[in-house]
């Protein structure tokens, strides 16, 4: 003897990845140098000039199991930590790659398809 109505479960609604609002960003040029690693060799620049994104979001980025980047144009800044829950700062090593007046954009790490437009654009 079965229970089965032979009827579906609803689906759960499935939840929003999208990203808030961008409602401030401060640029500027650092000095890095960071702790090289004591095994292998590196690619990272262990020193030298680096641009900073400060981005202010209107409400926390969801969590998820893929990080956020920051695209300015279509080049990734993948280095990024929380500075509080709407503060994120993302680093670029590589400034000789970014060009001045592209746009910058939010999106997730491996799915650069899907990235949510800023008013923002990158000034040097």
């Amino acid at each position: 003897m079965t229970s089965d109505s032979s009827e579906r479960e609803p689906a759960r609604p499935k939840p929003s990845y999208g990203f808030p609002d961008v409602i401030g960003v401060s640029i500027r040029r650092i000095d890095i140098e960071r702790r090289g690693p004591r095994n292998f060799e590196s690619a990272l620049p262990t020193r030298g000039e680096a641009v900073e994104f400060v981005v202010e979001t209107g409400e926390p980025i969801p969590i998820r199991a893929l990080g956020p980047v920051l695209y300015v144009g279509d080049v990734p800044v993948v280095e990024v930590t929380a500075d509080d829950e709407t503060h994120y700062r993302f680093v670029g090593l590589h400034p000789e790659a970014l060009d001045i007046g592209a746009p910058l954009s939010l999106g997730w790490s491996g799915r650069p398809d899907e990235r949510q437009s800023t008013e923002y654009r990158y000034n040097g």
